[in-house]
């Protein structure tokens, strides 16, 4: 359900149907290997070969010619020559057929590569793509894709969004393989699952799906591959563009999905019984079903003690309702209804805006507005500059703007606490939602002051009472189904030997994570005698 209720349009599709229908390509109308070499290649050089790093190299097997078709820019040479010199020096029987040709080129002459046997051109031309070498026969209608890809990657490297004091500090990449590497590599349990789906039609995208078999909700992991089979587009650019496709509710502003490029994140979410969707290319996986509760916590607070991470949970949710509020409030109380503040306050800050031109609307608009301008502006200059022209930008903005006596002083302080209190939260994407929800509460604050204030937060409620992220319920557990969900590991953070059982909401297969909780067990001697262990150290020396 949207904000209205005027975009849920669940009969769109019968209503309109020609609007939804994709013109995507049919592989059953894919043209087959004729066996014709001369045919094969000019089709290729009419399709892949308009590009100037398609080569196309020739050798012959038994006086049959042969050509290894291949991107120059994605393949290996070294395995290119080191093919064609196979090719060429092995002896091959001199009465070979072309039916088991394929198959004794697996066994005897490409041992040591992967290859695959394809029967269509549509599939040749994917594979090239792919960075693989295409081996072609005269009279073979079958051809042999051989594995030659070779393309630099960036390694593993520091998270640069989420940043953290304790834990492992190692971030995924662009790579769908070496990604998948560090999730096998840290999970080393056979159920960890990746379940894999090409989306687009021409990028031929691989998105990955990473859960757990024996602990995963069914229902969710049908839900969630279905809407993926489901998206027919030409290219898909990223997770980003596949996450506004696949959610319940396309016109939200909140994040349905927990975006998320850290390692031991995704690893701790997979163990809940959630499920980790990664495309190749973007180095941000998407985690679902996300909640409300997703975008205050991180995987730092179980390195924390539990009072601690509860403190720093509390933090962040005052800090996000400062962000959101503090501003409007600052304009109904100024301009609408100074009576609810104390005389003391009242006196200071008319004090501070009595040669102010601009009433407190305009006022925190103006101010609000050239916050904006700088973090945008430091967010694109390169990452040197960037910090330089936010700090000096704020401090000299602010500073004259005092001076000049076009706003207060008091709102200086206002504006720089809803900006800093903004990125105490720890989800990047939700601090988009913060500065979205305070632009709407200024607006509710400057047409009816606290009753503004009032109608923009029932609206709010309402909304994210409404949403749903993969059948799960967005305000779970806030929403009072699952209070042990939100005292244990949620508002609080229990000590981690009593989190036994795994998010009751998700409905997981095997819910339990840890046995039963016990306090450790004391030593005997220790327990008689505190002074046996220096004892028995002393003894050793």
């Amino acid at each position: 359900m949207d904000l209205f209720g005027i975009f849920n349009r669940s009969d769109a599709k019968d209503r309109y149907p020609s609007r939804y229908k994709p013109k995507v390509p049919d592989w059953r109308d894919a043209p087959k290997i004729t066996g014709d070499l001369n045919h094969t290649v000019k089709y290729l050089r009419q399709t892949a070969g308009r590009s100037i790093d398609f080569r196309i190299s020739s050798s012959d097997i038994n006086g049959r010619e042969v050509a290894v078709a291949f991107f120059a820019t994605i393949t290996d040479k070294q395995v290119i020559e080191e093919l064609l010199e196979r090719i060429k020096s092995h002896d091959f029987p001199k009465h070979l057929s072309m039916k088991v040709l394929p198959s004794y080129l697996a066994r005897h002459v490409l041992t040591s590569t992967n290859i695959t046997i394809m029967e269509n051109l549509w599939e040749i031309r994917e594979r090239l793509t792919l960075g693989e070498a295409i081996l072609l026969v005269d009279g073979l209608n079958r051809a042999v894709s051989v594995g030659a890809g070779s393309v630099e990657q960036r390694r593993p490297n520091l998270p640069l969004l989420e940043s953290s004091s304790r834990g492992a500090q190692v971030a995924f990449v662009e790579d769908l393989n070496i990604n998948l590497g560090l999730l096998r590599h840290v999970l080393q349990s056979d159920a960890l699952t990746i379940r894999e789906i090409v989306v687009g039609y021409r990028s031929r995208t691989r998105v990955a799906l990473i859960y757990e078999h024996d602990v995963v909700n069914m229902t969710l992991l049908e839900t969630v591959t279905k809407r993926i089979e489901a998206v027919h587009v030409d290219k898909l650019t990223g997770s980003a563009t596949l996450e506004q496709r696949i959610v319940d509710n396309r016109w939200t502003i909140f994040p349905l999905t927990r975006a998320n490029s850290r390692l031991d994140n995704a690893t701790k979410e997979i163990g809940q019984g959630k499920i980790l969707i990664l495309v190749d290319g973007d180095p941000t996986g998407l985690i679902v079903p996300g909640n409300i509760f997703d975008n205050f916590q991180t995987m730092e607070d179980d390195q924390h003690n539990y009072i601690e991470a509860t403190l720093i949970r509390w933090l962040r949710i005052v800090s996000f309702l400062l962000a959101i509020y503090l501003p409007g409030a600052y304009i109904s109380l100024t301009d609408f209804n100074p009576e609810l503040m104390p005389h003391i306050l009242v006196m200071q800050i008319a004090g501070s805006r009595e040669t102010v031109p601009l009433n407190a609307s305009l006022e925190v608009i103006t101010m609000q507005f050239s916050i904006e301008i700088i973090r945008e502006a430091a967010l694109r200059m390169p990452k040197v500059m960037g910090q330089t022209i936010g700090i000096v930008g704020g401090l000299v903005l602010g500073q004259a703007a005092v001076e000049a006596g076009l706003v207060s002083n008091i709102l200086i302080v206002v504006i720089a606490l809803t900006a800093i209190a903004t990125f105490v939260i720890p989800n990047y994407e939700f601090t988009t939602v913060t500065r979205i929800l305070s632009w709407a509460n200024i607006i509710g604050a400057s047409l009816f002051g606290v009753y503004g204030l009032l109608l923009m937060s029932m609206l709010m409620m309402y909304h994210m009472y409404s949403l749903k992220s993969f059948g799960s319920k967005y305000m779970v557990p806030i929403n009072g189904e699952h209070w042990k969900d939100f005292f244990l590991d949620g508002i609080f953070r229990f000590p981690l030997a009593m989190l036994d059982k795994r998010a009751e909401h998700l409905n997981n297969k095997e819910s339990t994570r840890s046995s039963d909780y016990t306090d450790p067990a004391p030593h005997p001697l220790l327990e008689k005698n505190p002074h046996v262990l220096k004892k028995s150290e002393d003894r050793r020396i």
